[in-house]
């Protein structure tokens, strides 16, 4: 009966290690895949986009209303 219930274990352990390396590598490669679909959607993006405006607060005019107290 101990011997059942310790190659049972055993092979559970052993089944239980290869389903995780092989999730672990499927989570991985997807990891990798949504990286470069990721990477090539910004890259198309900022491609098609118009590069933004500096809105910086020394290139605008002052006046007196933008006094702070």
């Amino acid at each position: 009966m101990t011997f059942a219930l310790v190659a049972t274990s055993s092979v559970l352990v052993v089944l239980l290690t290869f389903v995780w390396a092989r999730e672990f590598r499927l989570r991985r490669a997807l990891q990798s895949l949504l990286a470069r679909i990721f990477t090539q959607w910004r890259n198309t993006h900022e491609a098609t986009e118009p590069a933004p405006k500096n809105h910086d607060a020394h290139d605008r005019a002052y006046s007196g209303n933008d006094r702070r107290m």
